[in-house]
């Protein structure tokens, strides 16, 4: 439901925006319709409207471009930017498909238009086609400590795949990780462990986050990596926290 933020988080002077606080397979996200702010959010709102009303990021929803029913730019606690967010993808179309009354929603993002269905409680979206190269994976000569895969869904992603994911250091590595040379907008870091040829488990670590309960661009970028490494067929269900 929705909360106004107090205090610290204001936009427009003492005006302060409506946030609505919205969860998806435990990714909480504030949801902020631009169209009704005086003045446009920026990295320090982003960062205190969180701080004020907790939660994994801000999604800024506006008008939508390029065709799409609605535009959705994606802020992390610590003001940055970020291309892709499964989850958040998923509200966007359950807050645009109860506005518009129509179960498909196309929404704008930094990764391109992406197309979603709204099915009562059961929401799916396609997300941008995942590569395993690009500008976001530059490797060079320092070395990287861990097998893994570079999987992008628009934004990027290292998936490491180990024997127990709860035994694996991500309070201590996570951050390490994120910022390694290899990947120069950062990275979000996905622990996997395979249970047949179509489950996993998976815990990550969020660029500009910290660990989270889930994420959807992470949970499609694991699947990704299993199927490409050879451990995994597709449909795969990706288990998370």
């Amino acid at each position: 439901g929705g909360v106004r933020a107090r205090g610290g988080g204001g936009v427009g002077g003492s005006v302060t925006p409506l946030v609505e606080r919205w969860q998806g397979a435990g990714n909480v996200y504030l949801l902020v319709d631009a169209r009704e702010l005086t003045q446009p959010i920026t990295a320090a709102t982003a960062t205190a409207l969180v701080a004020e009303c907790g939660g994994d990021g801000v999604l800024e929803l506006s008008a939508g471009s390029a065709g799409a029913d609605v535009s959705m730019r994606i802020w992390n606690p610590d003001g940055s930017e970020s291309e892709a967010c499964g989850n958040g993808t998923r509200m966007v179309a359950r807050w645009a498909s109860e506005r518009l009354g129509q179960a498909d929603i196309s929404i704008a993002t930094a990764a391109g238009v992406l197309p979603c269905h709204v099915d009562g409680e059961v929401i799916t979206a396609r997300l941008a086609p995942a590569t395993l190269a690009g500008p976001q994976y530059r490797p060079n000569d320092e070395a990287f400590p861990y097998v893994h895969t570079f999987v992008s869904v628009g934004n990027p992603h290292v998936v490491i795949p180990v024997d127990d994911v709860d035994a694996f250091p991500l309070a201590t590595q996570g951050p390490l990780l994120e910022h390694h040379s290899w990947f120069p907008e950062r990275a979000n870091v996905e622990i996997t462990t395979v249970l047949d040829r179509h489950r996993l488990r998976m815990r990550v670590w969020e660029r500009g986050v910290g660990e989270t309960p889930a994420c959807g661009s992470g949970a499609c970028a694991a699947a990704v990596a299993a199927v490409a490494t050879g451990v995994a067929d597709s449909p795969v269900t990706v288990m998370l926290p």
